[in-house]
């Protein structure tokens, strides 16, 4: 913290003296590294959004023999300036850590394009340590965008995204975890939102905004090489925030890294402008693949577990049409199986053998038959990111493929279904070895799993979890790969592979996998949706990831066999296809007792109205942009095919509210509600209401 406050004193002595400024932006340095001014020109000329100076803008920390925490701070460094063609080069030409000189130099550019802030930096090590985090760039620290702070929120990509409303109210004050009430300052600890990326966020852009201005930051790597985004409320600088990236970085002596472009943009209008930004940097690499017809029309699937974890056996194969029976009652179309496996859900892995209790491989093979034969779909469980280490194949051949620590050993995860024994969700979390991907070995495993279980005929496969999950470091990975990129880029190479493989035998399978993350979504056909922004709860924000990539299909996700009314609206509201799930026995019994049917009726109606609009409910999500609606109270949200356009309205309040929306340059055509087509507008929506309103 000393350093913190000596290195604020320090900048404030020193007066900016090093200045990029176009029409739209300004910015400025100290001579000692510190970013002085940060303006945004369009929409506020006058206020300068560094309020509280602080030292460098970058941080690292290397590995030295035992010591594996060495922090070099950015004020004891000497920097050299240098402009050239409209950008700034700041050079540290060998770094000062406590009373030592490292060989190694770091050269940074800065520039600006029309209303962004560009940054790149070069870091070569000539010195025998070993590089691991480099925070870069660290913007700070911002107490508000020029209006009161408690109005300014932040869009994070935490899964489909949340909205954190006034982050800086929302981090603290805290100490050792608890709220601090009139505590001093020096008591308190600094406050950090942290997100690994590709795998715990989603994407690798967050937005500072208030709705009329924002700040967006963006990380241009092609590499995804594994990182974090990094939101921090720094009270010993008054309480300011902080804006970063970080790449892990492993550079060894001799060896130099370069990074992409990290973009700082500050601007007039809402978070869609950084979303775009975005986007148009994706469309560099993000290519979608041709997807079957069926999965184009899916409506949803009902998600059942046969067998669980700890062995209760609560279907047989032989139910598998009855299960289909009840996907259709929901309108659904698609019985996705888990636990399917003698072993059960999450066991066992990746060992996967038809149940004979449940009727064995021919039942199976029936029951999947007949759900084709009624027109329906069915996807089989296949785990593409976990091993059992109970299991002969890990003794044998996979723990060659698990992704290990810096101590050596494997990374552990663990998993538990059970519902009501204390003694089961207690003691008997099981525990399984995560693989580094792109292992040929383990790129076999996969391959040939999943053309055994396509072989029962169904008509897709989701492979777990690999749509996400944070990417490890992988230590001692046998295949002389930079520790933080061994990971992402195997994960990359997995997808491709099962995708070019499995499509040549089976050109109509469907390819699924859980969890959106950009990096790796263009390589599978849909997506099981997990984590915050799957349903209406809490922060979450789906906008975030149905707005910057509208075509990707995923699911939403009930954790229940009957949907809940608001859950049903508020996918149909964001274009998620439906989910329900049965998992345990209680869930088994709201089936075979027809318990709720009003629930399940209501979801079919909602599903009937999106089938009524198939081509625009399922087209380009542009959320509110394009639209008026004159009552915010209610939730509308728009989708686009061609030159028309499909408006959905949903009152998630609990009183009646009056409808007034409208799309500039469209005449509207009709509106329809669950119970069918309107003859003319409704006026006012009851609670849980919902319309489509159809534009030309």
């Amino acid at each position: 913290m000393w350093r913190l406050a000596a290195g604020l004193i320090l900048a404030a002595l020193c007066p900016a003296q090093h200045v990029l400024e176009n029409d739209k932006i300004r910015l400025a340095f100290d001579d000692r590294g510190a970013l002085a001014e940060l303006v945004d020109k369009q929409s506020a000329p006058q206020h300068n959004l560094v309020s509280n100076r602080l030292p460098g803008f970058w941080k690292l920390i290397f590995h030295r023999g035992r010591a594996y925490e060495n922090v070099v701070e950015p004020e004891a460094q000497p920097y050299r300036f240098q402009r050239d063609h409209g950008r700034l080069e700041i050079f540290v030409d060998k770094l000062r850590y406590e009373t030592e000189i490292l060989d190694i130099s770091l050269h940074f550019t800065v520039r600006l394009e029309g209303d962004e802030v560009r940054w790149t930096a070069r870091v070569e090590n000539r010195s025998p340590v070993t590089i691991v985090d480099f925070f870069f760039p660290q913007i700070g620290g911002i107490q508000s965008l020029g209006d009161a702070a408690s109005s300014d929120d932040l869009i994070w990509p935490s899964h489909a995204g949340i909205r954190v409303r006034n982050v800086k109210g929302a981090m603290g004050p805290r100490i050792d975890g608890l709220a601090a009430i009139d505590e001093p300052v020096n008591a308190v600890a600094n406050q950090h939102l942290d997100l690994t990326y590709p795998g715990g966020a989603s994407m690798a852009w967050y937005e500072f905004t208030n709705d009329r201005r924002g700040i967006y930051f963006g990380s241009y790597d092609e590499r995804f090489q594994s990182g974090f985004l990094r939101v921090s409320r720094l009270f010993e600088a008054g309480g300011s925030l902080q804006f970063s990236f970080a790449k892990l970085l492993f550079l060894r002596q001799g060896e130099t890294w370069t990074s992409g472009d990290y973009v700082v943009s500050p601007h007039p209008g809402t978070w869609h402008i950084g979303a775009r930004k975005y986007r148009t940097w994706a469309d560099r690499w993000f290519r979608p693949q041709p997807r079957p017809d069926w999965v184009e029309r899916m409506k949803g699937m009902l998600l059942v577990i046969l067998r669980q974890q700890y062995g209760d056996r609560m279907w047989s194969y032989r139910d598998l049409p009855q299960l289909y029976e009840e996907a259709q009652k929901n309108g659904l179309d698609t019985v996705a199986l888990f636990g399917w496996t003698e072993a059960g859900h999450d066991n066992q892995y990746p060992v996967y053998k038809p149940d004979p209790e449940m009727g064995g491989e021919q039942a199976l093979r029936q029951g999947l038959a007949e759900i084709a034969r009624r027109g329906g779909n069915s996807i089989l469980y296949i785990q593409g990111h976990l091993m059992d280490p109970t299991t002969e194949f890990y003794r044998r051949e996979g723990q060659r493929y698990a992704a290990r620590t810096i101590w050596g050993s494997p990374y552990y995860e663990q998993y538990n279904k059970s519902h009501e024994s204390a003694f089961l969700r207690t003691f008997s979390r099981k525990l399984f070895a995560p693989v580094c991907p792109g292992y040929a070995g383990w790129e076999k495993v996969m391959l040939d799993g999943g053309r055994q279980l396509l072989g029962y005929g169904p008509t897709a496969l989701i492979y777990d979890q690999i749509g996400g999950i944070s990417a490890y470091p992988c230590f001692e990975n046998g295949r002389g790969e930079r520790e933080s990129e061994a990971f992402s880029a195997g994960r990359r190479k997995l997808l491709e592979t099962l995708r070019a493989g499995l499509k040549k035998d089976f050109p109509n399978f469907g390819f699924m996998t859980e969890h959106f993350t950009d990096a790796y979504a263009h390589y599978v056909d849909f997506l099981h949706g997990a984590g915050n922004g799957f349903q209406l709860a809490g922060e979450g924000f789906p906008q975030m990831s149905r707005y910057t990539f509208p075509e990707v299909i995923m699911t939403q996700r009930h954790a229940a066999p009957r949907p809940d009314r608001k859950q049903v609206n508020f996918a149909l509201a964001y274009g998620f296809r439906f989910e329900l799930e049965v998992r345990y026995r209680a869930d088994v019994r709201t089936i075979l007792r027809e318990e709720k049917p009003h629930l399940r009726e209501y979801l079919r109606k909602v599903s009937q109205l999106r089938d009524r609009y198939w081509d625009l409910l399922t087209g380009t999500f542009l959320d509110d942009r394009g639209l008026m609606n004159r009552n915010l109270a209610l939730t509308a949200t728009l989708f686009a095919r061609g030159g028309r356009r499909a408006v959905v309205v949903w009152n998630n309040t609990a009183k009646p509210q009056e409808v007034n929306v409208d799309v500039p340059g469209k005449r509207l055509k009709e509106t329809a509600g669950v119970d069918g087509i309107r003859k003319s507008p409704p006026r006012t929506l009851a609670p849980q209401e919902v319309a489509v309103f159809v534009y030309e």
